[in-house]
């Protein structure tokens, strides 16, 4: 078998995709879990202070509205990305 840079430049390729992956979504994912996380802490501390059954048709529903406030918690952050160049335009 002859040298090939194959293994190589697959390896480098992987790690310049990983690295763009992480860059570009680490801080979006961290956003949305923030917003997702405050709305569980709100409905399961706050507003049913005795917190909500798993089983619950109700506990689902306001995990539903917990992660359309992630939605909206990250929407700033993934803009500021896209504008800075790290993330692109869907």
């Amino acid at each position: 078998m002859g040298s090939s840079s194959w293994p190589t430049s697959f390896w480098a390729a992987t790690a310049k995709g990983v690295r763009a992956a992480v860059k570009a979504d680490t801080l979006s994912i961290i956003a949305f879990q923030v917003g997702l996380f405050l709305g569980m802490w709100l409905y399961q501390e706050v507003v049913f202070s005795h917190g909500l059954p798993k089983t619950s048709a109700a506990y689902w529903m306001m995990m539903q509205l917990s992660m359309v406030l992630g939605f909206f918690t990250a929407w700033p952050v993934n803009a500021w990305l896209v504008r800075i160049g790290w993330k692109e335009k869907m």
